[in-house]
This record gives structure tokens, sequence and C-alpha cells, in this order.
């Protein structure tokens, strides 16, 4: 399903789309009938997505802190010494945050 098919998944990142998808899914088996797609973004807005959020905020956080974390220690092999992880942090950010976020969304690993 693409946002040409549904214009309201332009308000959704590409792992709450799954998320959402997968909600449908079980909502279908729950109700005996394939739910459109505006039903389950109803019920899954009403009943799901606070407690989804949360918990992909602190897996996103979680994924985050590791990946700069191994900057860090790429940074320190390659200059023989130990930058501060606010240093390290402040260039992941800059050089590798956006390209990360990209492919973090789209992986299975951000949530669904």
């Amino acid at each position: 399903m693409s946002t040409a098919t549904f214009p309201q998944l332009n308000e959704y990142r590409p792992s709450e789309h799954r998320a959402i998808l997968v909600h449908k899914y079980y909502l279908g088996i729950e109700r005996g009938c394939d739910p459109t797609f505006e039903q389950a973004v109803e019920s899954w807005e009403a009943h799901h997505a606070t407690g989804w959020r949360g918990s992909k905020m602190r897996r996103d956080v979680e994924a985050q802190f590791k990946e700069i974390e191994k900057h860090r220690e790429r940074m320190s092999s390659n200059n023989g010494e130990s930058p501060s992880w606010e240093h390290a942090a402040r260039e992941w950010i800059e050089t590798q945050e956006a390209s990360w976020r990209v492919q973090w969304e789209s992986s299975t690993r951000a949530g669904a």
C-alpha cells in the first residue's frame, strides 16, 4: 500500500505504517471481516498508538546511543585518543544521523 493509495499515510513514518497494517490484520481477525484502512487507523489511534509510540521512542533512543557509541569507538581507533561522548554524538548527528534515520525507519527493528 502506498501513500498514493492512502494519502493519510503521509502523516505516518514507515515503521508506524507497518504497525497499523499489522493492527489492521488482527482487527480483521477480531471482527471476522476485513476492516477498511480508515477503521484500522481509527482503532489504532484510539487504542494502541500512544503505547506504541512510547515504546518506539525508547527503541529509537537506544539504537541511536548504540550508533553513537560505535562512532565514538571508530573515532578512537582512527585517532588514537578517545573523544568525549558529546563530541562523538555531535559529529554523528552532523554526518550520519539523517541517512541512519532513513535506514532505521525502513527496518523491522524500528517497530511494527
